[in-house]
């Protein structure tokens, strides 16, 4: 990776406080449905978004959540953290704070499919990292991300450079050393992100059994392809490398059959996940 970003990813601004809390609740076994019920309630703009979301169609409840209590114990612990996180990030790293606002729309559209999958993968696995699911997959193209809100010079360089060769996105960035992995690990590391998520940013197009959390770098990666097959949302490159790393397809019993299960699963839920994003994305 060309050492210009490493130095540029320095000067990206640090996470805001009430996501950091939320995502330490990730490392604390302890951590309780009214530990995060606190932080939501000190935050206006995330209390306001979480209520929205849990009356979006995406969950269907035929009464009115009006409270933050009555949120987390309509959707359970673990759905309200996600939520508090997608809703931070997309808060945090804004559409109109992008060069090209559609493209960034349509990453994060990508990232909640993939999160999506993951989670799905997870359940499906029996993984121990379910509660680290959905975030790893939200997480997953951060290094993309970055490279559209702060590098945009950078990013219309490598899809000029992807046009012009006619080569894949994947391609340009080795070309061009601005490979979006790298670019997310180094900056899951400057965030503190825990090593989970750090190693699912960093190794999501390159599993392996020797990484500590393989089980859930390898969901991630299974789900990244499902999501691009289906192509929800837009992550920048449409000349995906398409084939899953073998080990990674050997954590389904199943193989690919299995994978073709969870494509189904994940394409019956594409009007929930595209449903969910418009909450998410807008501004009330």
């Amino acid at each position: 990776m060309d050492q210009r970003f490493v130095q540029g990813i320095l000067y990206v601004p640090t996470l805001p406080t009430v996501l950091t809390r939320v995502l330490n609740l990730l490392e604390e076994e302890n951590s309780s449905a009214g530990d995060l019920e606190r932080i939501i309630q000190h935050d206006q703009a995330l209390s306001s978004k979480v209520l929205s979301v849990a009356n979006s169609a995406y969950y269907g409840f035929r009464q009115q959540i009006d409270t933050v209590r009555r949120a987390v114990v309509a959707l359970g612990f673990d759905e309200i953290r996600s939520i508090c996180l997608g809703a931070g990030l997309l808060g945090f790293l804004q559409q109109n704070a992008f060069r090209d606002p559609d493209f960034a729309g349509e990453l994060w559209l990508h990232s909640l499919a993939v999160a999506e999958a993951t989670r799905i993968i997870a359940v499906r696995t029996n993984s121990d990292e379910v509660d680290r699911a959905f975030t790893a997959g939200l997480l997953h193209d951060l290094g993309k991300v970055v490279l559209a809100a702060f590098f945009p010079d950078d990013l219309e360089a490598l899809l000029s450079l992807q046009e012009q060769e006619a080569i894949a996105y994947h391609d340009a960035e080795i070309a061009l050393g601005m490979e979006h992995w790298e670019i997310g690990k180094v900056l899951a590391g400057h965030w503190e992100l825990p090593l989970v998520l750090e190693e699912a940013i960093g190794f999501h197009h390159n599993p392996s059994p020797s990484q500590t959390y393989f089980q859930l770098t390898a969901a991630v990666h299974l789900a990244n392809e499902l999501a691009h097959q289906l192509g929800i949302g837009q992550a920048g490159d449409d000349q995906h490398l398409g084939a899953c790393a073998p080990e990674a397809l050997a954590i389904l019993e199943g193989g690919k059959a299995d994978l073709d299960s969870i494509r189904d699963e994940l394409q019956a839920r594409r009007e929930g996940i595209e449903s969910l994003w418009r909450t998410l994305v807008s501004k009330g």
